[in-house]
């Protein structure tokens, strides 16, 4: 993202409305400081918060509650700007994601979430700006012809997602420990000796579950095992 301090003069806004404060959530502080300067410059009151928790973030938007956003999604380790939405929400602040990530499916959970857009770190930072304007101004801040396409394909892809499982649900608890053991490579006299029962009773079990997902062999049942990404409950 580029961060030119330009001064913007969107149309038809003003000055006045600069004043409200704007957070800006970014775990990298030269990416962080370049926006603060340049949100500055165009007479926005801008607090940076660089972590490193979602509750010390948290904490900074209690004491000063924002107006507008904006929220880095990957944060430091396994933490997630989607994480803050809901609680910004509650705070009264509009979030607006910023973000180099492209997946849309993230993208639009983002939006599920309750942020009012996205917005991408490839972006200017006049485009950005625009877009804490819109924001401040109650008006959609991504359009809602791509907003409504990315949570339609949101959906799309979890039913898809519930009907390529779906199969796995039939299999009982020991049939799924059963189908663990054959996908990390165990043979049935293995699985058999570390469950303390039978090998005829593992190749029954290995037998209804192989009928249950609809294959003909041990192969077939871990291929389809690893394109769904199932894992026994």
């Amino acid at each position: 993202m580029s961060h030119s301090p330009t001064l913007l003069t969107p149309v038809g806004r003003a000055p006045g409305d600069r004043a409200a404060r704007i957070l800006v959530v970014e775990d990298h502080n030269l990416v962080g400081q370049g926006m603060e300067v340049a949100l500055r410059s165009n007479g926005f009151a801008v607090e940076l918060a660089t972590g490193p928790t979602i509750e010390s973030i948290l904490a900074v938007a209690r004491a000063r509650p924002p107006a507008v956003a904006l929220v880095d999604l990957h944060l430091s380790g396994d933490q997630t700007g989607r994480d803050l939405i809901g609680p910004l929400n509650e705070l009264g602040a509009r979030v607006i994601v910023v973000t180099g990530e492209t997946d849309r499916f993230e993208l639009a959970e983002c939006l599920e979430a309750g942020a009012v857009g996205v917005a991408s770190k490839k972006e200017s930072i006049a485009s950005v700006i625009d877009k804490v304007c819109r924001a401040l101004d109650g008006e959609p801040v991504t359009a809602l012809h791509e907003r409504e396409e990315l949570l339609s394909g949101l959906r799309h892809h979890r039913l898809s997602e519930r009907s390529r499982m779906s199969v796995f649900s039939h299999l009982t608890r020991r049939e799924q420990a059963v189908l663990a053991a054959v996908i990390d490579g165990k043979s049935a006299e293995a699985i058999a000796h570390d469950s303390f029962v039978s090998v005829a009773t593992v190749r029954t079990q290995i037998r209804s579950m192989l009928q249950k997902l609809g294959v003909a062999s041990q192969l077939a049942a871990v291929a389809l095992a690893r394109q769904a990404g199932w894992h026994p409950d």
